[in-house]
């Protein structure tokens, strides 16, 4: 959890300094934010091609009583910052 916490809180990622590399990591949302699903498809297509998209993205149902639906399902802040970079 010490680690997750200081990828949400932020490292310093080079140029442009420190950044949060994920989202709220204490929950079990399945929603992810249209805006992160637009991002992922756009990296995907400029990427991968358009062959590797689904008609439209995925959504999914949580089953889960009691679930933390406040926060989005953890994930990376931006899917542009890639590792390497």
């Amino acid at each position: 959890m010490a680690l997750a916490q200081q990828l949400y809180e932020g490292l310093d990622v080079g140029e442009g300094g420190s950044a949060g590399l994920i989202t709220y990591m204490r929950t079990d949302s399945t929603n992810v934010a249209d805006i992160a699903q637009n991002e992922a498809r756009q990296y995907i297509s400029q990427r991968y091609g358009a062959s590797y998209l689904p008609p439209a993205p995925p959504q999914y149902r949580t089953r889960a009583v009691g679930a933390q639906e406040a926060h989005e399902a953890i994930r990376p802040t931006s899917v542009m910052r890639e590792p390497e970079k």
